[in-house]
């Protein structure tokens, strides 16, 4: 059991609270009944009865009665907490995100520390990284996993600036849409029937775009069908 982080001021402050605690002090006074008698507090008994009953009474009352200085407290606790909050969920989900999503592409890509020309001729080093690469370029093997990580949460956060609504997918959907946005570019996939889908919130259907996103240069590739192949698998396993 915890306390709710704002229980001082609910304590202190609501009416309910306060009522209760002197109803409780009443009623804390009746299982001493044999030590003393209402006469003795120079009340009659029915008059001791019916303050008991009427701290019953404004204890429902206080519940259901607004007040506006008490609601302004929490609402002013929320609202400063709630981007913190926010902030730990969405990172919690960028992290399971890239634990999909950063094996896929590397399994895919491959790790390569010296500069080479793809197959269709673009100079690209360690997972697949074109952006810049020239040919003398060459990394530790440290370096291209520290590149690859970086790159692909690069990747993640630009298809959800241009499909905001990616954000509710489940993560394998996401995990697989951001490993096909690294192979074919975020441009392509922005504009694409599968992000059109996403918008939608049609997520098996995006998933089943991912085959037609086989060729390179022209043709058609054995590995990109087997990497689409494995996209969609993923993609499609975090739908129930």
């Amino acid at each position: 059991m915890k306390l709710i982080p704002e229980w001082r001021a609910v304590l202190t402050g609501a009416w309910s609270s306060l009522i209760a605690m002197i109803g409780a002090v009443v009623l804390a006074a009746g299982s001493a009944w044999e030590y003393f008698a209402p006469e003795d507090l120079g009340l009659a008994s029915w008059q001791y009865l019916l303050i008991s009953s009427a701290l019953s009474a404004l204890v429902t009352g206080a519940r259901v009665t607004q007040q506006e200085a008490l609601a302004a407290k929490i609402a002013g606790y929320l609202k400063d907490t709630s981007g913190a909050v926010r902030k730990r969920v969405i990172g919690g989900a960028v992290a399971a995100v890239m634990a999909l999503s950063v094996p896929m592409v590397a399994k895919w890509e491959g790790m390569r520390t010296e500069a080479y020309r793809d197959v269709v001729g673009v100079w690209t080093v360690c997972a697949g990284e074109t952006d810049g690469v020239r040919a003398e370029d060459s990394y530790t093997a440290e370096e291209c996993s520290a590149m690859l990580g970086a790159r692909v949460a690069e990747f993640h956060g630009t298809m959800l600036k241009c499909v905001p609504e990616m954000a509710g997918a489940p993560i394998e959907v996401q995990a697989a849409v951001t490993s096909w946005s690294y192979n074919v570019g975020t441009g392509a996939a922005c504009g694409s029937t599968l992000a059109r889908y996403l918008r939608a919130g049609d997520w098996r259907a995006a998933c089943d775009q991912l085959p037609r996103w086989n060729r390179a240069g022209g043709r058609i590739w054995a590995g990109l069908v087997n990497r689409r192949a494995d996209e969609r698998g993923l993609c499609l396993s975090g739908l129930t």
